[in-house]
């Protein structure tokens, strides 16, 4: 039996077409579902939560996703950046 996310905060699903295109990639961060992001080369989604910048990065013949947890520090400074844009 298959358990689905047993134990692990990040999961990545890989959707694909019948043809073996894959179309989207479904992403789970901190143990929850924060979306879904296209098969394009630079997509990336941001967790929420955490702050942590999942991205795909497509090359020649294979493909990485990779979770990038950012700085408190930065985290702070692009509230702050928001706050002033938002006043």
């Amino acid at each position: 039996m298959n358990l689905q996310n047993k134990g692990y905060l990040n999961d990545y699903r890989v959707n694909f077409l019948n043809n073996s295109t894959i179309i989207s990639i479904e992403i789970t961060c901190c143990g929850k579902h924060i979306g879904e992001m296209r098969f394009q080369d630079g997509e990336r989604k941001t967790c929420p939560q955490c702050g942590t910048v999942h991205t795909v990065t497509i090359q020649h013949n294979h493909f990485h996703i990779r979770p990038v947890k950012s700085d408190s520090k930065e985290q702070t400074y692009d509230a702050e950046i928001l706050e002033e844009k938002v006043l």
